[in-house]
């Protein structure tokens, strides 16, 4: 045996690398299995576990000791780590970097082997013992030193934190004069059995949180948790352990948790930190005929290379489940840093995190159960791929990628700083997200650009879809990278590019906040793609919000071959547009607008904060039974460069046109979304008569509705004025077995 086959030996997989024919473009398989008994296979005897099938380890750790054994000794293959099926209870994440792929001359893959339905589940919890009654239908048991949840799971479901109100919201009181308004929040009058909870509650204020959505009731784009310093029953005021990101004043939504005195629903726990207990109330049954887990860690899988000059690469995970991380004491908006407005470091978490590391994947896995995101990809991640997998119920958004923020880091330029790009997400089924942070999305990318988003179907979510952001023009400060900010240079360093969205399958989101979407962008870069997604069944609860979103300096998209169906205004929120287009140069076209009855307007577009508005391309599309034909919140002679071949439908209505025009003070009427409406003649006369010449009012003739892709007859009106039909069997996740 030469030295370089003794040292795979000494690894304990030198069997395995011989079966798969030698050392060069071998495989190497290492088998874990946490229900095997090797006392038991061997008779009694007990035989020591090598990481064949016949004998696996029984831990994770084991394993990944025997395949860094193999990359540290040369090997060159490729190393396959074996899972079967159980639960691997990790105390700290599984981390992964250049020493499992041997500095790069390895491929490694953690590969779960199925058993039935069931997947291999990597859980960054522990399960709960010792339950015993206590009052009231509510029961108790210790936890273990040093444990602190700040969520909790009951059979694979997320429990609630104790809360007052138990659901919904209160809003907050008006102060008596200006000043405070980032210190803490007034109460306001509460229901007389929710006064009681709040005066019992504030004798001992440990551990209670305010979760606040600031803006008065009007603007809800972010949420925060804050912790409580100080709670005055007498005065109903709350005074913060730290100050709120932003003000909050009167009328903003809010509730207080983290109170003993505050359980009293069913489905609801508490932990009192000095006594070491958990408390909850189950809604059916008891907790012991149930598997209630506590988070320890918050992230499951670390992927991390040796910084962003020397990335990992080579590493994938297939097949696992991944489960059980916590939450935050304390969740603010942004950093300190207010350049860089995204997380701070603390707050960087995902079931599984990725740093420094190009061409990764995760594929077929299910992410469930996080206190945090889903996959969180962090400043430098090139080239990942996240296909296939599910994930679901957590706490902030689905799949998460931040790239550096414009100034952040030590950069020669912003070319060098461009390290979040590259990667396809795909086939992904992204479900019941932001269950702990109000603006969670199914999809964010900031500062991340040149990604292939692709057959993805999302819905359950409380903000957007898909969101990507940056940073508006007009909000960089004048240098950034030791590089004066010109209006010629400023899109170098907005990193948010390039980005293609396509064939997505959207739904019921936008549940808990408003001025959002269910596609939204926000200060991007240029030759983003929006193109053959479905964006249907959502509504806007309170205040007001749209479909498609482009926001303020969103420029240089195109936004083709969509379709927005069923979308609609709830309780007291409005659907303003179903596109709402602000930015430069950003073309809508071939679009199917349908069935949108509480639409108040189809398209529209605003100029504000000094970003610009113009150069408008709005042509081919199809609007049947969704509200006005346009809305210029705003109008100038340069909004639009071409409008025309649109087909307009609302039973023979004759289209009109809504918001403040320059025109005569004779309108339709006032907007319920903004402003006025106007005949289409005011506004053709507005425009000079340079729009919508060739488009058409008449109905598109439909040969099918919803569940027939809204097929068009041949002889639809809609096919003379240039209309592509739209593959309906091309959106949402492609139906693939697992390789």
């Amino acid at each position: 045996m030469d030295e370089r086959e003794k040292g795979i030996a000494d690894g304990g997989s030198v069997r395995t690398v011989r079966e798969y024919g030698g050392l060069e473009g071998a495989v190497a398989e290492i088998y874990v299995d946490a229900d095997f008994d090797a006392g038991v296979e061997a008779g009694g005897n007990g035989v020591a576990a090598d990481g064949s099938a016949a004998r696996p380890y029984t831990t994770l750790q084991a394993a990944q000791a025997a395949a860094r054994a193999l990359a540290a000794a040369g090997y060159e293959g490729r190393i396959v780590v074996r899972i079967r099926a159980g639960t691997y209870t990790l105390s700290e994440p599984l981390r992964l970097g250049s020493a499992d792929t041997g500095g790069g001359r390895c491929q490694v893959e953690y590969r779960g082997e199925e058993s039935g339905d069931e997947l291999p589940v990597l859980s960054g919890g522990v399960a709960i013992a010792g339950w015993t009654p206590w009052q009231d239908g509510i029961w108790r048991a210790p936890v273990p030193a040093g444990l602190r949840p700040r969520t909790l799971y009951a059979d694979g479901a997320r429990i609630a934190k104790a809360r007052l109100p138990a659901v919904g919201y209160y809003e907050t009181g008006h102060a008596a004069e200006p000043g405070g308004e980032r210190d803490g929040i007034y109460v306001g009058e509460l229901p007389a059995g929710d006064a009681a909870a709040f005066e019992k509650a504030a004798q001992d204020c440990a551990g209670m949180q305010a979760f606040v959505w600031p803006g008065e009731g009007e603007w809800n784009w972010f949420s925060e948790t804050i912790p409580v310093r100080e709670a005055k029953a007498e005065t109903r005021r709350i005074v913060f352990a730290r100050p709120a990101t932003w003000g909050i004043g009167g009328g903003s939504r809010y509730y207080l948790q983290g109170s003993l005195a505050f359980l009293r629903e069913p489905g609801q726990f508490h932990f009192d930190e000095a006594a070491g207990m958990l408390y909850y109330r189950p809604v059916t049954g008891t907790p012991l005929e149930q598997r209630v887990v506590a988070p320890v860690l918050h992230r499951v899988v670390e992927i991390v290379g040796d910084g962003g000059e020397r990335p990992v690469s080579g590493i994938a995970l297939r097949g696992l489940e991944l489960a059980h991380t916590d939450f935050y004491d304390d969740y603010r908006i942004v950093s300190d840093e207010e350049a860089a407005n995204t997380e701070p470091d603390e707050q960087r978490n995902g079931l599984v995190y990725i740093r420094d590391a190009d061409a990764v994947e995760v594929d077929g896995c299910r992410l469930r159960s996080s206190g945090s995101s889903g996959v969180f990809l962090d400043r430098c991640a090139l080239n990942v791929k996240l296909t296939r997998n599910v994930v679901e119920h957590v706490g902030h958004h689905g799949i998460y990628a931040v790239g550096y923020a414009p100034g952040e880091g030590v950069f020669r330029d912003p070319a060098s700083a461009n390290l979040n790009r590259g990667h396809l997400i795909a086939d992904n089924v992204i479900l019941h997200g932001g269950e702990l942070i109000g603006h969670g999305a199914g999809i964010q990318l900031y500062q991340c650009g040149g990604c292939d988003i692709a057959h993805n179907r999302i819905a359950h979510m409380p903000r957007y879809g898909i969101s990507m952001k940056g940073v508006r023009q007009g909000a960089m400060p004048p240098t950034l990278w030791g590089i004066p900010v010109t209006w010629d240079n400023h899109y170098d360093f907005l990193f948010a590019r390039d980005n293609l969205i396509r064939y997505n399958d959207i739904s019921d989101v936008m549940t808990d906040s408003q001025d959002g979407g269910l596609i939204e962008s926000w200060g991007v870069g240029l030759g983003n793609r929006i193109h053959g997604n479905r964006l249907h069944h959502s509504g806007i609860r309170f205040s007001f919000g749209f479909g498609i979103y482009l926001d303020d300096a969103s420029d240089g998209f195109t936004v083709t071959h969509n379709v927005l169906d069923h979308l609609y205004g709830a309780n007291t929120g409005k659907l303003w547009m179903a596109i709402f287009a602000k930015g430069i140069g950003n073309a809508i076209a071939n679009n199917l607008i349908v069935d949108n009855a509480d639409a108040v307007n189809a398209i529209g577009t605003q100029e504000m904060v000094g970003e610009a508005n113009r150069d408008l391309t709005i042509e081919r599309n199809i609007v049947s039974n969704s509200g006005r034909m346009f809305c210029f919140v705003n109008w100038s002679p340069d909004r639009l460069a071409r409008a025309d071949r649109n087909l307009y439908w609302n039973g023979g209505a004759p289209r009109t046109v809504s918001g403040e025009l320059p025109a005569p003070a004779v309108s339709l009427g006032e907007n319920p979304a903004w402003g006025f409406d106007y005949d289409w003649e005011t506004w053709l006369s507005v425009s000079g008569g340079r729009f919508e010449a060739n488009s058409l009012v008449a109905d598109p003739l439909f040969a099918a509705g919803e569940e027939g892709g809204y097929r068009l007859r041949p002889d639809s009106p809609a096919y003379g004025l240039g209309w592509e039909d739209i593959d309906w069997s091309l959106i949402g996740p492609r139906r693939r077995q697992r390789d």
